[in-house]
């Protein structure tokens, strides 16, 4: 087996363990934010991020909503796709 041949099978390994740890969230905000810094996300904003669990989801989902230092006083609800 070549050296090219090796690394290839690793890569690929490596980057389906990492696809298997990883799922898809669909985070919906159930109340308005009002940030004034950034802008506002209103309700029903829906952002759907690639997390290892729920808070891990609704901390991207905040940071890609541009409210992330608020994360932890966001009304959501958080379904896996």
């Amino acid at each position: 087996m070549k050296k090219s041949e090796l690394q290839s099978i690793i890569r690929e390994e490596i980057q389906n363990f990492i696809n298997e740890s990883f799922s898809n969230w669909k985070v919906t905000f159930t109340r308005a934010i009002k940030n004034k810094n950034v802008g506002d996300v209103k309700k029903g904003h829906v952002e759907v991020v690639k997390a290892r669990g729920t808070s891990e989801a609704i901390k991207k989902a905040c940071k890609q909503a541009g409210c992330e230092n608020a994360w932890m006083s966001v009304d959501v609800e958080v379904t896996k796709k």
